[in-house]
């Protein structure tokens, strides 16, 4: 373990007068911050209790980005700066203990890029999660339209300081995707001190819910987050952020849970003359029934496609997703084991790679992909003991 830095002793000073409760301290080490119990806890015990009222809230992780920035830009002024001083940085700063957002693959350069080789699923990832209107800069463009006004002076200024907003914008926009939870329909999303502190178990049982102000207490509505587990005086606590695979923690987290039992693996299938489609295997190695059911039929033959002549008369969806004959059930395995073996062969080399690069989260990432196409194979080898692919 080491120290957590002096922006922890104003941070939990400032819980205090917040209003925000916890039986878990917070301490430290190399990888990252963590919880320990003050004391044994039971399952419906509290893990935290928190005031809506001292939790930054939105009614959108876009939202709730831009009013982090704002906050942040406010400094001193702000209510949240003992909490925003205590957030990561993009680099990291050793001397107050903040730890770096740089482990998130959203800021990974090209070299680091290169060694996930888990067919483009990360790369996808990250693509799908960019908000573009973080950050714009029509304020600049609005600025060189009227160019002939201002200095070059005072545009080199305004640059500096569009950079600077765009660089806080990154900054927020990463604390948000990887600290934010949603409060429930209607209510948004929300920055929660100390829940954000508390790491990840997917197995770990946990519930949240609003006591909402009756207008006695003054207190107004009241955050409360409670575990099914037990866990003794000393032991380090986790909450389940939800049912998530190794991808999503890999792209909003920055960590790899070796065994995730919720982990759930993709290859994309391209066939002449045929729309792309998924291949998505579950951690205990099954197949998902939809990419099944769009092979047995592009794998039927002409006799096997007069069964789905019925389709539109709305009785054919039945035989897609059951087997319409031994033969096509046969090939349908044999494509699936091909395709998830030169997919696992990719996964394995990578891991391989990232290892001589001394890169042990990409490795884990890989081999964990690896390992559940490895998986879902032997699945159906012990089906098809013949089975050739």
């Amino acid at each position: 373990m080491v120290a957590i830095g002096r922006a922890a002793s104003t941070f939990l000073s400032w819980t205090t007068p917040q209003g925000i409760q916890t039986p878990l301290e917070l301490s430290q080490r190399p990888e990252g911050r963590f919880t320990i119990c003050k004391r044994d806890i039971s399952p419906g015990d509290d893990l935290l209790s928190i005031p809506l009222s001292s939790c930054l809230k939105s009614d959108s992780l876009e939202n709730l980005a831009e009013k982090l920035a704002h906050e942040k830009n406010r400094g001193s002024k702000s209510k949240f700066a003992p909490y925003i001083e205590f957030l990561p940085t993009l680099e990291g700063d050793e001397a107050s203990g903040r730890p770096a957002l740089s482990h998130l693959p959203r800021f990974w350069k090209g070299k680091r890029l290169d060694l996930v080789l888990d067919g483009g699923q990360l790369d996808a990832r990250m693509r799908r999660d960019e908000r573009p209107d973080i950050g714009k800069v029509s304020v600049c463009c609005s600025l060189f339209d009227n160019w002939q006004y201002f200095s070059v002076f005072k545009i080199f200024i305004f640059l500096v300081l569009q950079y600077c907003i765009c660089f806080a914008d990154q900054w927020a926009l990463a604390c948000v995707d990887s600290r934010a939870n949603f409060l429930g329909d209607g209510m948004g999303y929300a920055m929660t001190p100390m829940l954000d502190m508390i790491n990840h178990d997917g197995t770990a049982p946990t519930c949240a819910r609003i006591d909402k102000d009756k207008g006695f207490s003054g207190a107004g509505d009241i955050l409360h987050l409670t575990t099914g587990k037990s866990f003794s005086k000393g032991d380090e606590a986790f909450i389940s952020y939800g049912a998530l695979t190794n991808l999503d923690t890999l792209a909003d987290y920055g960590f790899v849970t070796p065994q995730n039992p919720f982990n759930s693996e993709s290859v994309q299938v391209r066939m002449m003359r045929r729309d792309p489609f998924p291949i998505t295997v579950f951690a205990d190695g099954s197949v998902d029934a939809g990419s099944k059911a769009t092979l047995r039929y592009y794998l039927a033959n002409e006799a096997e496609l007069e069964q789905f002549s019925t389709l539109e008369d709305g009785t054919g969806l039945g035989i897609i997703a059951k087997k319409i004959s031994d033969r096509n059930e046969l090939d349908v395995s044999s494509f699936i084991a091909s395709t998830l073996a030169e997919a696992a062969y990719e996964a394995q080399m990578g891991a391989e790679d990232a290892t001589i690069a001394d890169d042990g989260l990409v490795s884990t990432y890989l081999k964990e992909r690896a390992n559940t196409f490895n998986l879902a194979i032997e699945r159906l080898k012990r089906k098809y003991p013949d089975l050739e692919y």
